[in-house]
């Protein structure tokens, strides 16, 4: 292994795997589940036509950056009004990403497995273990990815499977029993848990090797799955009606599961799979947002780490309650965030194009 502070396509595609993940596999069902019911799983299908032409789009930046940051880039090949209006969106999504993770994995924690803990005390403990590896840099990140991600994949098997028993399948038809509008709704936030995609490019200038559009094809392939297998299996299991009531429905999947008749409560599995996700999904945050703020040196990072993982923890501590936070997600922060990421998207699209053409005439004018 290389000791160059920088990482494989694989850790990469590893890290993504769970930093998207976790919210396609946990905190978008939910909300799929509740507008589009037996519909969520077609919306999930029909939003990844126009996702793989996004991931495009970014493949085509992506090719464009040659491994440089985002940010240098954005200096580079347009004016100082243009990179704020990129990046200080930016800024305040990857933040948004680490707020909502630590907020669900807290009420999950409460709810179901800690209820007599403070919630700041399971907030305060994983955001120290996410302020240090984000500190540590990319590299040793990746490598606990490579580590984590195994053992997540190898239980997200066994409990697809080992509740096959329990499934019907029949019950995901019929369709548009309440019309389209539930289908069409639902779409909005798969799309909003698919264009978390767009972390890659922000990754990128990490990678070793230059990641290609074949990179993108099989994490959009990757991500698709992962938010039909919980949704599907949540239908088929509890039914349309009962699986739109629960709060966690991939969490329920594990309470399920048995094997044979003397081996039940394998639920604690799910505790490994979702710590991790977030572990890998909150440290990453911090780790670009230091970057997107050019941060760079060991000293001047703590300061703004212990900023970032403080004012989550408090945020956190804020009287709110989880039909507030839900009704969050659901009416402002995907379909908002949906929005932000295709209009930047757009942006840095142009951007790739003016330099493309500009780079064009230059070799035409020698």
């Amino acid at each position: 292994m290389k000791v160059d502070g920088k990482i494989g396509i694989g850790q990469a595609i590893m890290m993504i795997m769970l930093t998207v993940g976790i919210t396609n596999h946990v905190t978008v069902i939910p909300l799929l589940l509740s507008k589009a019911g037996r519909d969520s799983w077609l919306s999930v299908l029909l939003t990844a036509i126009p996702f793989i032409f996004w991931a495009i789009i970014l493949a085509f930046i992506n090719r464009r950056l040659k491994q440089q940051p985002l940010s240098v880039w954005l200096t580079r090949n347009s004016s100082k009004l243009v990179s704020y209006v990129v990046l200080t969106p930016l800024i305040l999504a990857l933040y948004l990403m680490a707020l909502v993770s630590l907020i669900d994995t807290q009420t999950w924690t409460t709810v179901n497995y800690l209820p007599r803990t403070p919630e700041w005390v399971t907030a305060f403990a994983l955001i120290i273990l996410c302020v240090l590896a984000a500190h540590r840099g990319i590299a040793p990140l990746g490598i606990t990815a490579g580590m984590l991600l195994p053992a997540v994949a190898i239980l997200g098997f066994f409990v697809a499977f080992g509740n096959v028993p329990k499934k019907d399948y029949s019950l995901l038809l019929p369709l548009f029993q309440h019309g389209y509008t539930p289908m069409l709704h639902g779409m909005i936030y798969a799309g909003g848990g698919f264009v978390e995609l767009f972390v890659l490019l922000l990754l990128q200038h990490h990678v070793r090797a230059p990641l290609r559009l074949a990179h993108y094809m099989w994490l959009v392939f990757i991500i698709v799955i992962l938010t039909l297998s919980p949704l599907t299996g949540a239908i088929a299991e509890f039914g349309p009606i009962e699986s739109t009531r629960q709060r966690f429905p991939a969490f329920e999947q594990w309470r399920l599961l048995t094997i044979g008749k003397d081996i039940e409560n394998m639920e604690f599995f799910a505790i490994y799979q979702w710590l991790s996700g977030s572990f890998v999904r909150i440290s990453l945050c911090f780790l670009l947002i230091c970057e997107l703020l050019q941060v760079r040196s060991y000293a001047k990072k703590w300061p703004l780490l212990l900023f970032l993982g403080g004012s989550l923890i408090t945020i956190t501590s804020f009287p709110f309650s989880d039909m507030e936070f839900v009704s969050f997600l659901s009416k402002v922060y995907y379909p908002l965030f949906l929005v932000v990421i295709l209009a930047i998207s757009l942006i840095l699209g142009g951007v790739a194009l003016r330099q493309s053409s500009r780079q064009e005439d230059t070799g035409h004018e020698s």
